[in-house]
């Protein structure tokens, strides 16, 4: 049985925290894949504004062509209309040719304290284990304590991942190119090339 690990969010932009946390997951759970999947319209975000996903998907596939254990899909763009997870884990786990697989999302600690705002929450239990990364500001004695309950109330299986701390973030990117100071300490040199020849993230003030 394979294993796949589906990394989803919105890569605006991808950054070197985003490809750490694939390769610790592909490393330590033993994953024969891990899948970037560029978010589509996100139920919980939809009043935000992001850039369009034809330039997320562009960047989030040029930081990864140098790692021949990512891929990238495009599935939740294409789809159109809102994305909801169970969606594409029912997506991934039926789209094999005679082979079956083992599915886990990874997603932010933070995915803890909303994912029963989620829709069809036990579902996703069902079709994938849940591996989560603590990000700042989250009490650790806090995390363990949610895991616990979603688990039991949930029937479904977490993961933590052990993770070295990586303070980077696509907001703080954007904000670093509108005060035209220096990202590529933190993103891929392709991203970085597609950021300003695309003039993104300049004077767009709402993003930051």
């Amino acid at each position: 049985m394979k294993r796949y690990g589906i990394i989803g969010g919105t890569f605006d932009p991808i950054h070197y925290a985003h490809l750490y946390i694939a390769y610790e997951a592909k490393e330590q759970l033993n994953l024969d894949k891990v899948i970037f999947m560029p978010a589509g319209k996100q139920p919980l975000k939809v009043d935000n504004i992001i850039t369009d996903s034809e330039l997320r998907y562009e960047m989030v596939k040029a930081a990864i062509e140098p790692f021949k254990e990512f891929s990238i899909s495009s599935y939740e763009i294409e789809k159109g209309g809102l994305s909801f997870t169970y969606e594409t884990l029912e997506y991934f786990k039926g789209n094999s040719v005679g082979q079956e697989k083992e599915l886990f999302f990874i997603t932010g600690a933070d995915c803890l304290f909303t994912i029963e705002k989620w829709k069809e929450t036990k579902k996703i239990f069902s079709l994938a284990t849940l591996v989560v990364f603590s990000r700042g500001g989250i009490n650790s004695e806090e995390m363990i304590q949610r895991k616990q309950l979603i688990e039991e109330k949930y029937d479904g299986k977490i993961i933590f991942l052990d993770l070295k701390q990586l303070e980077i973030s696509s907001t703080e990117i954007r904000s670093l190119v509108n005060r035209n100071k220096r990202i590529d300490f933190f993103v891929p040199p392709k991203v970085v090339d597609i950021i300003y020849e695309k003039g993104l993230y300049i004077n767009k003030n709402k993003n930051l």
